[in-house]
């Protein structure tokens, strides 16, 4: 037996499954909730990505992987349209929260003036700045 340092992607998703497939074993009463990534994106008249957001839905919640808005198109309403697409997302798979973690640099702020609430933080990291974990129970 060896220790090899890799840089996959296929590697990476094999132990993802593993620990997932593990977790699954471990709590009986959730295996029967799907495991579902989705995005929701937003689109300029030539096709072009301007905004979007990534999510994984499981275990009753959903998990807002990264939101994003162009910086010209920030102040819109954009990012607000993308996670209410993302809560009736999580609404209609019958998700009990919704979590997810933003740095003092991003939007902690936005989020909380969307109801979600911080129920930890992590300060200094990155050096000089805070990653805040949020949750929004539906």
């Amino acid at each position: 037996m060896e220790i090899k340092q890799t840089s996959s992607e296929e590697v990476r998703n094999f132990v993802r499954d593993q620990v997932i497939t593990y977790n699954m074993q471990q709590l009986p009463g959730e295996k029967g909730t799907k495991k579902e990534t989705t995005e929701f994106t937003i689109q300029d008249e030539s096709g072009d990505i301007t905004g979007g957001v990534t999510c994984t839905f499981y275990w009753h919640h959903l998990h807002i992987d990264f939101l994003w808005v162009e910086e010209t198109k920030r102040h819109s309403g954009y990012g607000t349209k993308l996670l209410m697409k993302a809560e009736d997302f999580a609404r209609k798979n019958g998700a009990r929260l919704i979590k997810l973690d933003s740095f003092s640099f991003q939007a902690p702020h936005f989020y909380q003036k969307h109801g979600y609430s911080v129920y930890g933080k992590l300060e200094d990291h990155p050096a000089g700045h805070t990653q805040y974990y949020l949750v929004k129970r539906l």
